[in-house]
């Protein structure tokens, strides 16, 4: 590259020499279109050098390399989702329980991925401790609020400890 550099400033100075000793008229004209299509000439000569191919597969690698990003940030996005609302649906489940007199110690949602990329609880298990009463309380509102049927949850009660 700093070869075609030295050519280019050679040209232009040998140009630029003959224009000053040309003297005026037409000669002067014919000469200076002539400087300047080798100086472009010269100009664009190392771009001809350039293969063409290489950026063809450059390009491809980055796409490839585009698409895998935007594929695993898809897939990254998803899974925050479903953390992030079975985080809530474990929270609202202990609140509500607290509020009830049970203390629940673990919850764990079963998840589906609807079809407009949400998640929906379609089971539960709940680890608690507290009154009888207070849990078929408590799983009406899991049944009525968060759309997890009865028959679908999964109860682990230690009623000798009390709620406390």
């Amino acid at each position: 590259m700093s070869e075609a550099l030295r050519n280019v400033i050679a040209l232009s100075f040998i140009g630029s020499a003959a224009l000053f000793f040309c003297p005026e008229g037409g000669v002067k004209r014919v000469l200076r279109v002539l400087c300047t299509a080798m100086l472009a000439a010269q100009i664009i000569s190392p771009i001809q050098a350039i293969d063409f191919n290489v950026f063809s597969a450059v390009e491809a690698r980055f796409s490839s390399a585009e698409a895998e990003l935007l594929q695993s940030a898809g897939r990254s996005g998803r899974t925050l989702k479903r953390v992030f609302f079975e985080q809530n649906c474990e929270e609202y489940v202990k609140e509500k329980g607290g509020q009830l007199g049970l203390k629940v110690s673990d919850v764990r949602f079963e998840l589906r991925e609807n079809g407009e990329d949400a998640w929906q609880p379609v089971a539960v298990t709940v680890h608690a401790a507290g009154a009888g009463e207070s849990a078929e309380l408590l799983s009406r509102l899991i049944r009525d609020d968060l759309g997890v049927p009865v028959e679908r949850q999964v109860w682990i009660l230690d009623e000798q400890t009390g709620a406390g």
